[in-house]
C-alpha cells in the first residue's frame, strides 16, 4: 500500500473517530481531478501533470447524498454545495501557497 493511501486512510479514521462529516483539504498534491468513493467521498482537484497544489473536500457517506454541486474551478479552488434541512450551504476550499 502506498504512503499516500496510508495517510488518507489515517485521516478518514480520525474523521470517523471525531465524527467529522465535512473536511476541507489543501496541498493534496495528487494528479488530476477526481471523485473517489471509499469509506468517505473524496472530491479533489490538482494539477494535471505535476504533484503540486490541490484542494478539495472529504465528505462522510452520512451527508454524501446531500451534495448538490461539487465544482472544481481550478487546481487551487473547489466549491461544494450541500442541501440542508431548511436551507442550502456552500463551502469553498482554497489552496493558497505561501
Amino acid at each position: 500500500m502506498c504512503c499516500l493511501c496510508i495517510e488518507l486512510q489515517n485521516l478518514i479514521e480520525v474523521m470517523q473517530e471525531c465524527k467529522i462529516d465535512l473536511l476541507a483539504v489543501q496541498e493534496v498534491r495528487w494528479v488530476g481531478r477526481s471523485i473517489i468513493e471509499r469509506d468517505c467521498i473524496i472530491y479533489c482537484s490538482c494539477d494535471d501533470e505535476k504533484n503540486i497544489f490541490g484542494a478539495g473536500f472529504i465528505v462522510s457517506k452520512h451527508i454524501g447524498s446531500r451534495v448538490i454541486i461539487s465544482k472544481p474551478f481550478d487546481t487551487r479552488l473547489w466549491m461544494l454545495r450541500i442541501r440542508g434541512e431548511f436551507k442550502n450551504y456552500s463551502f469553498v476550499c482554497a489552496c493558497v501557497p505561501t
